[in-house]
């Protein structure tokens, strides 16, 4: 899992210090990174908080790295959020498409 340690050394922080953080030894971040190990689903979440991403954008499910609830705090409802979703799926050439048709739908 490479974001872990993007994430981590946007940080600054060492494979000992987020093991720390996280109670799990140097060894195991280090097997983390390499894709040796799979953290548990409560690492996972400590790790998501810690770094305030997603678990979907630690384990490269998305490349968004905001968590959804942050989206709902900032007022989007759930068709806005499933708008983004069904957008972000999108090629490039239809996320251009997508954009346009709501340019004038919005006129």
């Amino acid at each position: 899992m490479r974001r872990i340690a993007e994430l981590r050394k946007a940080k600054h922080l060492n494979q000992t210090g987020l093991g720390l953080l996280l109670n799990v030894s140097q060894k195991m971040i280090s097997a983390y990174e390499s894709g040796a190990h799979q953290p548990s689903i409560d690492t996972l979440k400590n790790m998501a908080a810690l770094f305030n991403v997603s678990v979907d954008y630690l384990i490269e499910n998305t490349d968004i790295k905001t968590p959804i609830d942050e989206f709902a705090k900032n007022g989007l409802n759930e068709n806005e959020i499933e708008l983004l979703k069904l957008f972000k799926n999108l090629d490039k050439l239809q996320q251009q498409r997508a954009i346009g048709i709501v340019f004038a739908l919005a006129e």
